[in-house]
This record gives structure tokens, sequence and C-alpha cells, in this order.
């Protein structure tokens, strides 16, 4: 479940189409009607050859000979014939582009006096520098957890937390994972719900019924949902190269916010905790509820607020609240989709990198939700309207995918 909706991220939020959106909207699929029209940046100067130095020969051969190539636009570079079906020579072929601008990148925020910079930083290493020869994944782990022990930053907890996480062994097998103590985040973020999700999903872990309730008693309690989960982009962003070319920036922006889109957020220990047997327990069924009023008042991004509504249709909220947030959420999505563009051969573009750079910078201003009701508004058109054009276009994207099936 947790892996479903964290995939379903990648579409609520529109700077995720990149290499994602491109892969998934193969020319089976209908695009996403044009966008709103935005001035493109001045296109950086073209290379001799589309195909950076660091791709090999064999990858450019694979991609050439390909049954299944298309032929894209890269801004500053040109056209690029590219095999939809070779996600290796794709993801080579943009990683090789932006090499040079994203070693660079973390090397600054690595060395950056702004804590919650540097913390992003040591999250992206062993990611974003798979190709660096001198990457030490552990020991980034390591220093942002010493940095999260000595900042008592709830933001760089979570980070670092989410690192251990992730780290694919035992939490207590690391030297230092152990030192990030859930009761601290919980002290520095009291008012906080997620800290509080966090260790009743720990507590889930180790079998402990008690402190499980008790931690879900003071989430329910809380009057702030931030979960930090979409921070590395934000913090990042000012210490971005100034002579990255603006296709470097957004395909570094979308290659970072896949990242923020694997991190692990509590839902699903959420829902265990808020199932139908056990919301029975009154004290229970009011927590869930709470929680759900929370989340939908004040998630940031369309995914909390699609979680938000979904716990809250579990504890019992009327279908017509329901049906609303559900137009509200599908609404954003096409305003987003059309405000950004989705043509998946134009996305890489002049046009389109400008778009996307545009809406990158709104996002930290607006945050997600905000922006879609910034464009909602703007678009002229109603909320239900916005959301049956999204229905219809899911449908047309379902169909034409069943129909494509052997």
């Amino acid at each position: 479940m947790r892996h479903r909706w964290k995939w379903i991220s990648a579409l609520l939020f529109a700077a995720v189409v990149g290499l994602g959106w491109w892969l998934r909207q193969r020319p089976s699929r209908p695009a996403v009607p044009g966008p709103i029209a935005a001035a493109p940046p001045s296109a950086p100067a073209p290379l001799a050859s589309p195909w950076p130095a660091g791709i090999s020969s064999s990858t450019v051969g694979a991609v050439r000979k390909a049954d299944h190539s298309d032929e894209i636009n890269v801004c500053g570079i040109g056209k690029v014939k590219l095999d939809r079906d070779d996600l290796a020579a794709f993801g080579n072929y943009f990683d090789a582009l932006t090499k040079n601008a994203r070693l660079h990148w973390l090397a600054t925020l690595h060395n950056s006096d702004d804590y919650r910079a540097r913390a992003s930083g040591l999250y992206l290493e062993g990611i974003l520098d798979r190709d660096s020869r001198q990457k030490d994944a552990g020991a980034a782990r390591d220093e942002l957890v010493q940095l999260a022990v000595a900042t008592k930053d709830p933001a760089i907890f979570a980070l670092a937390y989410n690192k251990c996480l992730k780290s694919g062994e035992d939490f207590a097998s690391h030297d230092v994972c152990p030192q990030l103590i859930l009761d601290d985040w919980t002290r520095a973020d009291a008012d906080n719900a997620v800290p509080w999700l966090q260790l009743a999903a720990k507590a889930r872990r180790e079998g402990d019924g008690t402190a499980e309730a008790a931690a879900m008693a003071h989430a329910a309690q809380a009057h702030q949902y931030q979960p930090y989960t979409w921070s590395v982009f934000p913090f990042a962003q000012a210490a971005m190269p100034t002579d990255a070319t603006p296709t470097d920036r957004w395909i570094l922006a979308t290659q970072v916010i896949g990242v923020e889109a694997a991190m692990l957020a509590p839902y699903q220990p959420l829902f265990q905790y808020c199932s139908r047997d056990a919301q029975s327990d009154l004290a229970v069924h009011r927590q869930c509820s709470a929680l759900a009023e929370l989340m939908v008042a004040k998630a940031a991004t369309l995914l909390d607020l699609s979680v938000g509504k979904s716990l809250g249709a579990r504890v019992g909220w009327p279908t017509e609240r329901v049906d609303k947030l559900t137009q509200e959420i599908n609404a954003s999505m096409w305003a987003i989709n059309e405000t950004t563009g989705m043509d998946p051969k134009k996305q890489w573009s002049c046009d389109a990198v400008a778009r996307g750079n545009a809406y990158m910078s709104q996002l930290d201003e607006l945050g997600e939700r905000g922006l879609a009701r910034q464009t909602i508004e703007d678009s002229g058109e109603t909320v239900a309207e916005l959301s049956r054009k999204y229905d219809e276009w899911l449908g047309a994207i379902r169909r034409e995918a069943a129909t494509a099936r052997p």
C-alpha cells in the first residue's frame, strides 16, 4: 500500500513528469492538452554531438538500432532518438548530460553553511552521485545523523531518520542510526503529528500496542502535519550552480523529486491503526477522525490531501464531502498538468523546460496545493469542470492501455 501511494504521488506532482512521465506516456496513450504558454529561456550552446561523452558507444548503438525509438527535442542539444523501452539508455543519457552540474551541486551542498542545505546534499549522496568514484553513502548517512543530533532541527531529523530506514538493513545495526531517538523528535516538534505517527509506527513494528496507542493519541491532538518528505529540493534549490543550464535545472529537479517520492511516510501504520475493526473503539475512532481532519486542513501536497480524504472516508465522512475532495484533487492534477505541459516528446524542449523551472519556483513559494488552487482560479473554470476533464482523460488512457495489451 505504501509503495502504491508513493507512485501515485509521481502523478500528483507535476514536477515529476520528466523521465518517469515520458516513460509511462508511451505513444499508445494520449497526451494532455497543451499547457499555458511561457516564454522559453535562452537555449544553452548546443553540443557538437547529441550524445554526451559520458555515454558509451555500446549504449548509443543500442538506442540507434532500437525498434521502438522516439525522437525528442532536448533544449540546447537538438533532436535525440531514445528507445522508450530501454530505461538504462534513457537514464544514462540524462545522467551524462547533467553530470558536471549535478556533481558541482552536491559538492556545494556538502560544504554549505546552511544546515538544511547540507542535510539535503547528504541525503542525496549515494543517489545522485552514483557515477562518482568518491561516493560513500554510508559515510554521508552517518554525517547526516550526526548533523541531526547536533542541530536538533526537526526537518534534518526527518531526513536522517528516513535515510536510516531506507538503508535496507536493520536500523540498530548501524553505528550512528540508533542515536536518532524518536522521543527527541517529538519533543522538538511536539505539535506536529508526523513524529508521533513515526513513533507509533516504530511501536507497531516492535509489537508494543500500548506505546502505539499513546503515540497515536498525541498525534491526534497535534495542530500541524509536516512530514518533511518533500523538502529536499526546496532546501537544496538555492545552491544549484549558477552556470547550470535551464535544461540541467529541470532534469535535476525531476530527479530529486523522484528521490523524494521514494521517501517513507507513515501512511501504512496509520491505516493499520485506523482499521475498520479497530474503530469500533470510540477512542480510536475519534483519534482517526481528528487525524483525517488535520491532514485535509494542513496538507500542503495533493498526496497528503488524498490520504487524508481516504482516511476520512474510512471514518465515515459523508459521501458528499468525500466526493468534493475527490473533485478538488482531480481538478488540481488537471490544472497543474496543463500548466507544465505533458506531451512526452516535447517534455525537454526549451518551452517545456521553461514551464518546468517556473513551476518549481512557484512550488517553493506556494506549495503544491496552494499552486493548484491558484491555477484553478486562473483557469476561469470550475472545480467540477476540471475534474470532469481529468476523469475523461484518465478514462481514455485506461481504455487505450487495455486495448494495447496482448
